[in-house]
Order: C-alpha cells, then sequence, then structure tokens
C-alpha cells in the first residue's frame, strides 16, 4: 500500500509542467517557427515574414482542435452507466 501511494504521489509531481518547462517549450516552437520561415525565404521583420509566422501559428491552433476533438469523440462514443464504461 506503501509503494503504491508512493508512486503515485512521484506520478503526480512528474504530471505537473514547472512554468521553466512552458517557457522553453514555447522559446522552442519560436525558434523552430522562426528558422521555418527563414528557409522559406522571408526576411525578419517583413510583411511576409509575419504572415508566415501567423500561418504556422494558425496551423499549429488548428492541429489542437483537431486533436481535441478527436479525443471528445473517442469520449463520446463510450457509453457509462455509474462507475463503469465500455
Amino acid at each position: 500500500m506503501k509503494n503504491i501511494l508512493t508512486l503515485l504521489m512521484v506520478l503526480a509531481l512528474t504530471s505537473c509542467a514547472s512554468t521553466e518547462v512552458i517557457e522553453a517549450r514555447k522559446a522552442a516552437i519560436d525558434k523552430a517557427d522562426h528558422e521555418e520561415c527563414l528557409s522559406f525565404g522571408f526576411t525578419e521583420d517583413t510583411e511576409a515574414y509575419g504572415g508566415c509566422r501567423l500561418t504556422l501559428k494558425s496551423i499549429r491552433a488548428q492541429e489542437e482542435n483537431t486533436d481535441a476533438l478527436q479525443h471528445n469523440r473517442r469520449v463520446d462514443f463510450r457509453w457509462c452507466r455509474g462507475f463503469y464504461c465500455w
């Protein structure tokens, strides 16, 4: 019992992302987007570069929305009654 409780506590603590981890992820995405737009030939601080960055951000948001909808669809197909689902 004690081992299970310890395992649950470790899992709970590791599942929480700190602000440093979140900021690092955002910085990595920002750097990747910057490098991708430069590889397409856009010059930084131009309208076309801004459009490229906006397009990449829009694509990412659309993918996140699609993933969330697919997750909700899987959950909706389950039929639950009380404490059990199938």
